[in-house]
Order: C-alpha cells, then structure tokens, then sequence
C-alpha cells in the first residue's frame, strides 16, 4: 500500500491489513447517569450500539480538566497536544460484525482525530459527548454503516448542523471546484464491508451522479492566507485523486509565528508536523487545503433520553 492510500484510510475507511484486538473494549452499557427506567427505544440502541474502548473515559475526563475555561481554538489545540504520541489505528471503526457507535481516545486515524477533540471540547459530560460523537459521525445520527459519513465533506455538514463548526469562512486566495464523490462504490475491493451486496447498493446510491462544490485554499494560496489561520482550525488535505474531496486531516497548532499541523499518521500516530506549509506541499495529490473552524456552542448537555445545547435540562 502506498502513502497516498495509506492517507485515505482515515477519511474514507480503506481496507489495510491492522490486526485488531476484541479485548478492551467495554460494552457502553454502564453508561453513567442515564434512567434506570422510562428511556425511549432508541436510547436503549443507542446504548445498545455503542462500544467505549478501555481507558477512553478517563482520557476523557482528564482532557475536560486541562480545557476549562479556555477559548474553543485554544482548547483544541491543546487537546491536539494532549494526544501527541497516541498510536495509530488504520480503519478504526470499520469493526467486524454490526455497525456499532465507537468511542475511542486511546488510538486514532485521521479523522477520528479531529471528530474526538471536536466532540470534547463541545461536549460537558461524557455521555454528551458519546451523543454528540453518534450525531457528528452519522446522517441522522442512524447508527449503520452506510449512514456514517465517509466524505470529509459530509461530516462538516453535520459538524456545521451541529453548531460546532462555523459556516465555511472565505479564506484570502480560496478556489473553488466541482467534484464527484464516487471513490467508495468505483473502489469496492478496498472497502471489507462493501463485499455485502446491500451494504454496497446502499453506497452506490448515495454516490450516483452525487456532485459537490468545494471551497480550498490552493497551494499557490497558502502563504498569503496563513495570517488568518488560527490554532485550533482543523485542516482536510484537498486531494486531486477522482472520486476523493480530501485524503488526509488534522489541527493547526501556533508556535509563535510559524504554523504547524497535528494529526494522525499512518505507522507514525499523532504526530507534530513543523511549518504546515511544508508538510502540506509533501503530500502526495494534494492540491491545497479546506479549513474549517471550531466554534463555541452552549455546551452540549445529555439529559436522561434527550440531547441538549442548553444551559440546563428542561
């Protein structure tokens, strides 16, 4: 597998050979502080369809302590920090058997990464953030696997939907590009759970003549652009591989005047690259860069059966 390939496996899922270990993981059913009794259905399958791997909830506890009272971008660019060393775990939530909702801040991919440190920071407890985590991850927040969001696009719609992402800013020296999303159904042998014929129908339908508008920061663009970038922001490797909207992503982090991206790489795990532009310009098929960036919500609260962005249950 190449590098390039290997980047996907982030955004994407793609199918790399990672053993995987059952042991560890913990049936999220001892989730704290829900009802003993009177929860709808569905927050039984929530429950249900959750794993939360051993170690994640402490780390989750810990990473609340080091960010309170911070501003959103500082807090994520601390969370980044936090995590510099985590091991890196390709496909980390393409599990065997039934689509399950996965929580895991002891080992990442790519995407995982920014998706984890954009539901701590937004979430006050940690069964909020396990239900802000099911909301970001998939359409609806359906737990299934062809609900899941496999674009970077698509997820920033819904971190956006959220209210955890800012409307997509215009960065000086943006482009724009009309692209298909196809790569999944027009590469099925990469993706194990695309041998399933219905899993793979379900994909190819969504992707069918499926075209998007994508805003990016072109190469060429970024020197002139860096000044309004900001700790915090997370970044998508713009790719100019078919089918693909980007095939890498990460957090900008400031030292001083330079601008370096944290992020989760294959066989080297969360890692510091120095000067983001230099990093940027060594990746394979890349073209430029999307930005995106956190914003501040009432904190997200998880209250009995309902979810909440309030200061208070109601």
């Amino acid at each position: 597998m190449d590098f390039t390939a290997l980047l996907f496996a982030g955004l994407t899922t793609l199918s790399l050979s990672v053993g995987q270990q059952d042991s560890g993981i913990i049936p999220s059913g001892d989730l704290q502080q829900l009802p003993a009794g009177g929860a709808t259905s569905s927050l039984f399958q929530f429950i249900e369809e959750s794993v939360v791997v051993e170690g994640t909830r402490s780390k989750f506890e810990r990473a609340r302590s080091l960010i309170r009272g911070l501003p959103v971008n500082e807090a994520i660019a601390r969370l980044a920090e936090l995590f510099l060393g985590s091991p890196y775990l390709a496909m980390s939530l393409d599990q065997s058997g039934r689509e399950q909702l996965r929580l895991d801040l002891t080992q990442f991919d790519c995407m995982l990464f920014v998706e984890q440190l954009l539901a701590i920071v937004s979430a006050d407890s940690f069964d909020g953030f396990a239900e802000l985590t099911r909301r970001l991850r998939y359409r609806n927040g359906e737990i299934s696997y062809c609900t899941r969001q496999h674009y970077f696009h698509d997820w920033v719609g819904s971190a956006q939907l959220q209210g955890v992402l800012a409307a997509s800013p215009a960065w000086p020296g943006q482009a724009r590009r009309h692209l298909s999303l196809n790569f999944m159904s027009s590469h099925r042998d990469r993706y194990p759970a695309l041998q399933s014929p219905a899993l793979f129908d379900c994909i190819a339908e969504l992707e069918q003549g499926r075209r998007i508008d994508q805003h990016y920061l072109p190469l060429a663009a970024l020197d002139d652009a860096l000044t309004s970038l900001q700790s915090g922001d997370i970044f998508a490797v713009a790719t100019r591989v078919e089918g693909l909207d980007v095939s890498h992503t990460g957090v900008l982090v400031r030292d001083g005047s330079r601008l370096d991206a944290i992020h989760a790489a294959p066989g080297r795990g969360v890692m510091r690259s120095r000067s983001f532009t230099t990093y940027l310009r060594s990746v394979p098929d890349a073209i430029g860069a999307v930005i995106v960036r956190p914003q501040r919500i009432s904190q997200f609260h998880f209250c009995g059966n309902e979810a909440l962005t309030s200061k208070s249950c109601r």
